[in-house]
């Protein structure tokens, strides 16, 4: 039986590799297609660390983002069927679906509290029917936030845009959850203050 020394090992590992990232997403995605199961292995090949880069941004377990890998390439393995590549690259489909992947991951181990609609959080009743009247206030809502600094802006977008809850948005952005009631009780009454002063409450 031959062996292989382990610079003959590398470099054929080097050019497995080189194979694998020059193949073309419509070559690879028609292997898919026919139900080719090489080529889940071709798929986590090419962008398995990506996935993994996903997944380490929000999860500290390295068995929690194992597992969220693994979801993420099954799930695009399942979805094979509708993929359209005219409409998005299969690397921007996994970063999608380990995005997705990594926050039900999160979900799931944090099971933070639900989070209230920001006009209930606010304490206001905002005239969104109207549609002149809805488009005033969702311009004042937008200019506040963008004006907000980081990590201000993000975390009230996880919050209010992505409905995490604090415990998820702390581990998230690496800080205490006090500092993300902190934030967001500060930008809240900021917006209130803006909304009460130029938009249209009921």
């Amino acid at each position: 039986m031959k062996t292989h020394s382990p610079c003959e090992y590398i470099g054929e590992r080097t050019f497995q590799r080189k194979v694998v990232m020059d193949m073309t997403d419509e070559k690879l995605l028609e292997m898919m297609k026919q139900d080719d199961e090489s080529a889940l292995r071709l798929l986590m090949d090419k962008y398995k660390r990506l996935a993994e880069y996903i997944a380490a941004k929000m999860l500290s377990s390295e068995s929690d983002r194992e597992e969220t890998v693994m979801d993420t390439f099954y799930k695009v393995w399942a979805a094979r069927g509708q993929i359209d590549l005219s409409r998005m690259s299969l690397k921007n489909y996994v970063s999608m679906t380990a995005a997705s992947c990594t926050v039900d991951k999160l979900r799931k181990i944090t099971k933070g509290e639900p989070v209230d609609p920001l006009e209930d959080d606010l304490e206001l009743e905002l005239d969104l029917e109207n549609e002149a009247a809805r488009s005033i206030n969702l311009d004042i809502i937008k200019c506040c936030v963008r004006a907000m600094p980081s990590p201000d802006r993000e975390i009230f977008i996880d919050r209010y845009y992505y409905e995490m809850s604090v415990k998820e948005i702390a581990l998230r952005r690496g800080v205490k959850e006090k500092k993300v009631w902190n934030i967001l009780a500060r930008r809240k009454e900021a917006l209130k203050k803006a909304l009460i002063k130029g938009g249209i409450i009921l």
